[in-house]
C-alpha cells in the first residue's frame, strides 16, 4: 500500500499548502442562473400575494366606511322624517302637506318636531342637512364615501288622501379615493319611513 504524503515548505514562518490538495469546485454559470430564477419567483409570489392582501385589506375599510356614513345618513334622515308636522302655512311646504319632493326626487323638504324647515338634498357628492336658519351642513364624509343617487318618493304627503304620510329613500354610493380597490366598492340601499303622528 502506498502512503501519500503532501510536503510543505516553510516560508517565513508560515506553513505554504500547494493548491493541488483542494479538490473542491465553485458554481456554474447555469446553477448560478437557475438558483437567481427560482429566488425571484419565490420573491415575486410573496410580493403578489403581500399585494393581493393590501389590496383587500383596502376594499374591506372602504366597505365599511361606506356603510357607516350611509347607514348614519339613512338614521339621520330618519329619525327626522318620523317626528314631521303637516304645515300650517307655505312658509316651509305647501300648506297641508307633511312631506315635499322637489328637484326631481332628490331633495325633500319638511317641518320637524321643532318647528324647524328641514331640507335634506346632496351637494359636491354629500347629502347635506339644512335648516331654515342653517346653511347645508354634510351629514357624509367626502373623503370617504361619494353619494352618487338620492332618492325621496312620498305617498300620502297630501291631507287630501286618507293614506299615512310616508319617503321611500333610496341612496347609490360608492367608495372615495384614488385606488380602484376603493373606487369600486358600491352599495345600494333603500328604506321607508312613517311619519309618527297619525294622519287624520
Amino acid at each position: 500500500m502506498k502512503h501519500i504524503t503532501h510536503s510543505t515548505k516553510k516560508t517565513g514562518g508560515l506553513f505554504h499548502v500547494p493548491c493541488s490538495m483542494f479538490h473542491g469546485r465553485g458554481f456554474t454559470l447555469i446553477e448560478t442562473t437557475v438558483a437567481v430564477g427560482v429566488f425571484g419567483v419565490v420573491i415575486l409570489a410573496i410580493m403578489g400575494a403581500f399585494l393581493i392582501s393590501l389590496q383587500a385589506q383596502r376594499s374591506a375599510l372602504a366597505e365599511k366606511a361606506v356603510a357607516e356614513n350611509v347607514n348614519f345618513a339613512l338614521e339621520f334622515m330618519s329619525r327626522q322624517m318620523r317626528v314631521a308636522q303637516r304645515a300650517q302655512d307655505a312658509s316651509c311646504i305647501t300648506t297641508g302637506n307633511t312631506y315635499e319632493v322637489t328637484g326631481g326626487g332628490t331633495q325633500i323638504s319638511f317641518i320637524n318636531a321643532d318647528d324647524e324647515c328641514i331640507t335634506f338634498s346632496v351637494v359636491n357628492s354629500a347629502i347635506t342637512y339644512e335648516t331654515d336658519v342653517v346653511s347645508a351642513v354634510p351629514i357624509t364624509n367626502n373623503d370617504l364615501v361619494n353619494v352618487s343617487s338620492l332618492d325621496f318618493i312620498a305617498q300620502g304627503e297630501t291631507d287630501a288622501d286618507s293614506e299615512q304620510p310616508r319617503v321611500t329613500i333610496s341612496i347609490q354610493a360608492h367608495g372615495a379615493g384614488p385606488s380602484p380597490e376603493v373606487q369600486g366598492v358600491q352599495l345600494n340601499v333603500q328604506t321607508t319611513v312613517s311619519a309618527r303622528a297619525l294622519d287624520t
